[in-house]
């Protein structure tokens, strides 16, 4: 069964490590599209080809890989030399599952959708971070989908909201059942061995890490302000906090450390691989409020085998699917809970054991493979329902075109 995977994220390698919330979005993405084609090419009846931008990271990146691969420029959906080359693709396949990921591939999505005759394409769309916009979500190009891939319960409403919004005409009714959870998965290569517990008569700090720290509603600035609750006591070993991701707030962030006087105990890394920087540390935080946060931000501690201390966001709380004793819960936007949550974590040796083994005993599932995998069951069930249904599974434009 053919799958033709359309990912069009315009980010190239010297652009690779903005901080910008569509650059962390697109890097997202990026992951996600290699782990679905990677799990397609090497196992299972699907085949794949992905297609996406000349000179991209993700064209780089799949090159390296050896992945079935389309590249093309210009990849808009008027593009006369990208469409002949899907057209001369796609008319070979007696069967299609068109699967686009994020909003820039919507528009080709439908496009390679009407080449199809009545009943041989399937159009799906997957969006793991954040919705489209809400003149996308009520676009033909969003409701000529069967299928939406939904990364959290933050994407899936705001799409059902632009849809009530909207003249009942530009919306599918149809399509409001058919958003479907995926949550995004993280690369788990580099966290084993888990890091070495920390012993407090060894002289060493005890290093709290934090990714996206520089984000929007990280949490950083919580952060400072509970540092600043506990930098005076005496009755705990040395420490610090080691801040990692790039954005628009380093300066926001050390000055709030300043004004505090907790900036000699503050690392900001910027940018690093997560796996490096957890390799030296003794507990992670999480303690964003963000819908759109990055699943690494929680779940990287988890990865490290380390004690996570986390808020009670609604997206930490999805994704923790009811798991809540794998961490140290913090309410939200609340400075002296989270320093109590710190201070029981430095000072407890049994507690950071027992929070990094059940965290532990979670993080296979929040992977980049087992997220794929979960993907193609779907696309198979897609694709065996097309199957039976013959011509009845045709989205209404294409059986107009048809008759």
């Amino acid at each position: 069964m053919r799958i033709l995977l359309l990912s069009l994220q315009n980010e190239t390698e010297d652009a690779g490590h903005s901080g910008s919330t569509r650059a962390r979005m697109w890097r997202l993405e990026e992951e996600q599209t290699l782990a679905l084609v990677r799990t397609m090419r090497d196992g299972g009846r699907l085949a794949p080809l992905l297609v996406c931008l000349k000179g991209s990271r993700l064209h780089e990146r799949a090159r390296a890989l050896n992945l079935p691969l389309l590249a093309v420029s210009g990849a808009g959906p008027g593009n006369p030399l990208t469409l002949l080359r899907l057209w001369n693709w796609q008319r070979k396949r007696k069967k299609l599952l068109i699967q686009t990921v994020g909003e820039e591939a919507l528009a080709l999505g439908r496009r390679v959708l009407r080449m199809r005759p009545a009943g041989g394409g399937l159009l799906a769309h997957a969006f793991f971070l954040r919705p489209p916009a809400p003149e996308l979500c009520n676009g033909r190009d969003m409701t000529a989908a069967r299928h939406i891939l939904c990364g959290s319960e933050h994407v899936r409403g705001r799409i059902l909201a632009a849809w009530a919004r909207a003249p009942q005409k530009s919306a599918a009714p149809e399509n409001r059942s058919a958003l479907l959870p995926l949550p995004p998965g993280i690369c788990l290569d580099g966290f084993d061995p888990a890091p070495p517990p920390f012993q407090a008569d060894a002289g060493r700090h005890f290093v709290f890490g934090m990714g996206e720290s520089l984000a929007p509603r990280s949490g950083a600035l919580l952060v400072a302000r509970a540092m600043s609750a506990i930098w005076q006591r005496d009755d705990l070993p040395p420490w610090e906090v080691r801040m990692t991701g790039g954005g628009p707030r380093f300066r926001e962030v050390l000055d709030e450390a300043a004004s505090l006087g907790v900036e000699s105990r503050l690392c900001l890394l910027g940018e690093q691989p997560e796996a490096d920087v957890l390799a030296h540390c003794h507990a992670w935080l999480a303690p964003g409020s963000s819908p759109e946060e990055g699943p690494a931000t929680l779940w990287a501690g988890f990865a490290a085998g380390l004690p996570v201390v986390c808020s009670q966001s609604a997206l930490h709380l999805e994704r923790l699917r009811g798991h809540d004793g794998a961490v140290l819960p913090v309410a939200e936007n609340d400075p002296q809970a989270l320093a109590k949550a710190m201070i029981d974590v430095m000072r407890d040796a049994e507690l950071r054991r027992a929070l990094g083994r059940r965290g532990a005993a979670l993080v296979r599932d929040a992977g980049l493979q087992a997220m794929a995998e979960r993907a193609c069951r779907l696309f198979e069930t897609w694709l065996q329902e097309a199957e039976n249904a013959g011509g009845e599974s045709a989205p209404a434009e294409q059986k107009q075109r048809a008759s």
